[in-house]
């Protein structure tokens, strides 16, 4: 008998992990821009407790992705992982400022267009 693999957590979930996976070793992608390319508009948020729900250390690249200001979310809610984002980084060679700022336009991460999911069509109701 063929042994299937079975997914844990939401499938929303598995498809922000999916799309981080992607982004190379040295760039970014913000919450919402991961949002939408995976057909999820207007869920940046959600994103950002997908992730939240990974354990650590994790294999997905979730120190790759941040806000749309482009600054590491600094808060004691984040139990440190805003600073072990900090670090991971600063390992990887982004600079990153003391209050979170980092130079998203130099390493914001351009997808190829394959990966871009086409918005809904409003006709299609």
């Amino acid at each position: 008998m063929a042994q299937v693999a079975v997914e844990t957590g939401p499938p929303f979930d598995h498809r922000v992990y999916a799309m981080v996976e992607r982004i190379p070793h040295g760039q970014l992608a913000t919450y919402g821009q991961i949002a939408e390319l995976i057909g999820a508009w207007g869920c940046a948020r959600q994103v950002g407790w997908a992730l939240r729900r990974l354990s650590l250390p994790s294999q997905v690249p979730w120190h790759r992705v941040v806000n749309a200001q482009g600054r590491i979310a600094m808060s004691p809610g984040r139990e440190g992982s805003d600073w072990m984002q900090r670090q991971l980084l600063l390992a990887e060679g982004i600079p990153v400022a003391a209050d979170g700022r980092l130079p998203l336009a130099r390493h914001r991460w351009r997808p190829p267009l394959s990966l871009v999911s086409a918005p809904p069509d409003p006709m299609q109701r």
